[in-house]
């Protein structure tokens, strides 16, 4: 009878256990209120419980060890979220470099660059992960590390079995040593526990820490070797970025060392089993690194380094059982709605959380501890307004110039199924991408505002809106390119009627005029009308395909969408929710109950398994 227990049922029975073992005075939940006691975690959603979970094995000891019938229904848990994931098999991803040993008897050596989570690899023998002396994981939930994200998906045996390990040596892992245990929940069979050199803040690497760093890929090289094979007979090693990130050991330095440590192990031994190595990065800065290192062995003019074939495919995504489920469900629907956030944004270029792109379009403003787009958002620090209007103007230009997307192209093949336009779409984002990308207008709803129009602050009439890009074409000229503060006061947007300041008609407060976008509002709650009553059903019913909504806004899309799906007389619409995190996590009681599907994945290759 405890396989029938709901999923939802089993995270609150171990969080509740875990949380009255580990009581904790106060707690702060995802919308940043403060609660006395635990309990409040029981009346939100999945997401924050699984969060709530996470950051509570993160701090727990591995002694004393959990109940038997606790640790079934956590590792029940964490397997049935990891099954959210995509996972890409290493069969599928192009090498960028193959070395051949000086040995002629020897098998040669395929080196890869993946970009992604480390833990959602599949066909991999074993995974490497930068671990701390206590090998036990990180105890912090806040760090990002990759740590607590191989630990968090492989489930509390991991901390148990690394325990066990330093317990019976006696003594904390040395650095550039490397320790192996069973990968539980993980897609990958083995992990690797190495120990990095750790640099203080602004200190250079020394010979020392370059050779410790070196020891550790040679150790977990050693290590790998002694494993099995895989199935079909190769041998798969996944690299980290070891000692990068908060152990601040430089990343160029540190990709230079991996690949060169990793390809004169290869030559030292010639009769190695290890077929494959992949260096997994997971910021864009570090994937450049690698792949410029190994384009420089491709072209270093060595008979024993060579290109792979051209033929090979693209990295293929394993369909989980979330999207088979919503593929099968799109294909019966006969109306879709399609809901989106700043994660579709994201999914063009258009990301508010990247750095690099401020890096790359603001930089004059980085002085003003802006890092992100996303911190522009209520932001009130500003020197002057042609500073301020300056910043606007450069970011309302960029937008509109963005360049149409394939994925939007993928969302154009899916609607396309619909007959007679059965389908609406309903976003938060300003941007106007989906006009951009070829939706008509007249489909489109969009609450929170657009770039498209400037409004008087003081809302002196209610007409009083305005075509933004007059106002940007006349200002653009009158921009200093460097310090990227508007030049001419005589081009900072005033209202024509009253004479008051202008600003954004997009939602930020109560100045907000919402008067241009009502009458899609009305469009939207007419065709939901109708959807409801049964006239545009029909047999397959309705699709909510959400798209990158987090919790920044849920009272806009994300909790109305589930209330359709719960709340509906007819019980005929189904929600498909996908994006990274929290975007991409639906109740399970919804799920469990056959009304929604979470899809933890990057959103355009969710699109093109979708469409």
């Amino acid at each position: 009878m405890k396989n029938k227990i709901p999923l939802s049922s089993r995270l609150e029975e171990a969080l509740r256990y875990l949380l009255q073992s580990h009581p904790t005075k106060q707690s702060v939940c995802e919308c940043g209120t403060h609660h006395q006691g635990p309990e409040w975690i029981f009346e939100t959603d999945t997401w924050s419980q699984l969060q709530a979970l996470r950051k509570t094995l993160c701090q727990r000891p591995a002694v004393p060890k959990l109940p038997t019938e606790i640790l079934a229904h956590i590792e029940a848990v964490i397997k049935y979220n990891n099954q959210h994931k995509l996972l890409t098999s290493t069969t599928s991803i192009r090498p960028d470099v193959t070395i051949k040993s000086q040995t002629t008897n020897s098998s040669p050596l395929r080196i890869f660059c993946w970009k992604g989570d480390i833990t959602s690899l599949t066909d991999v023998t074993a995974i490497v992960n930068a671990a701390n002396a206590q090998l036990e994981g990180c105890f912090r939930p806040e760090h990002q590390c990759i740590d607590n994200v191989i630990h968090s998906a492989a489930g509390p045996r991991l901390r148990d079995a690394c325990h066990d390990l330093i317990k019976a040596q006696g003594y904390l892992e040395p650095v550039g040593s490397a320790k192996v245990t069973p990968g539980f929940l993980l897609p990958a069979e083995w992990v690797l526990h190495t120990v990095g050199p750790q640099l203080g803040h602004s200190e250079n690497p020394t010979a020392k820490h370059k050779a410790q760093l070196a020891s550790c890929y040679r150790a977990c090289l050693d290590a790998a070797d002694s494993l099995p094979p895989l199935a079909d007979g190769r041998k798969v090693v996944a690299f980290c970025c070891i000692s990068t990130g908060l152990f601040a050991f430089p990343s160029a330095l540190a990709a230079n060392i991996a690949v060169e440590t990793v390809v004169s192990w290869y030559q030292e031994h010639s009769t190695t089993s290890i077929t494959d190595i992949i260096f997994d990065t997971f910021l864009e800065k570090d994937e450049i690194l690698y792949r410029d290192i190994l384009l420089g062995l491709k072209e270093s003019g060595s008979d024993l380094i060579y290109s792979p074939s051209s033929s090979l495919p693209h990295p293929q995504f394993v369909l989980n059982p979330s999207v088979q489920k919503a593929r099968a469900w799109l294909e019966d629907a006969s109306s879709l709605i399609i809901t989106a956030g700043a994660g579709l944004s994201a999914a063009t270029g258009l990301d508010y959380t990247s750095t690099t792109l401020f890096d790359t379009h603001f930089p004059a403003f980085k002085a003003k501890g802006l890092r992100r787009l996303y911190d522009v958002f209520g932001y009130s620090g500003w020197d002057s307004p042609i500073q301020k209007w300056g910043y606007f103007f450069t970011h309302m230009d960029i937008v509109r110039r963005w360049p149409v997307s394939p994925v939007y192209g993928l969302l154009r093949d899916l609607v396309a199924r619909f007959e007679d336009g059965r389908y609406h779409v309903r976003t938060t984002n300003a941007d106007g991408f989906f006009i951009k990308n070829g939706f008509p207008a007249e489909r489109i709803s969009t609450p929170q505002g657009q770039y498209k129009y400037l409004q008087c602050y003081g809302k002196c009439r209610a007409d009083a809106v305005f075509l933004s890009g007059p106002f940007i074409d006349a200002a653009l000229p009158f921009i200093d390119p460097v310090a990227q503060v508007l030049t001419d006061e005589a081009f900072l947007p005033r209202c024509r009627f009253c004479g008051g300041e202008l600003t954004l008609c997009v939602r930020g407060g109560d100045y907000f005029n919402s008067g241009p976008f009502r009458g899609q509002e009305r469009v939207y709650q007419g065709f939901l009308e109708e959807l409801d009553n049964g006239d545009g059903g029909q047999d397959g019913g309705t699709v909510i395909l959400e798209l990158g909504v987090g919790l920044n806004t849920p009272g806009v899309l994300r909790w109305p969408n589930e209330d359709l799906v719960s709340e509906s007389s007819t019980r005929q619409f189904r929600l498909i929710r996908v994006g990274m995190e929290a975007s991409g996590c639906v109740p399970w009681d919804l799920e469990e109950e056959d009304l929604a599907v979470g899809i933890t994945a990057d959103i355009g290759i969710a699109l093109e398994l979708l469409s």
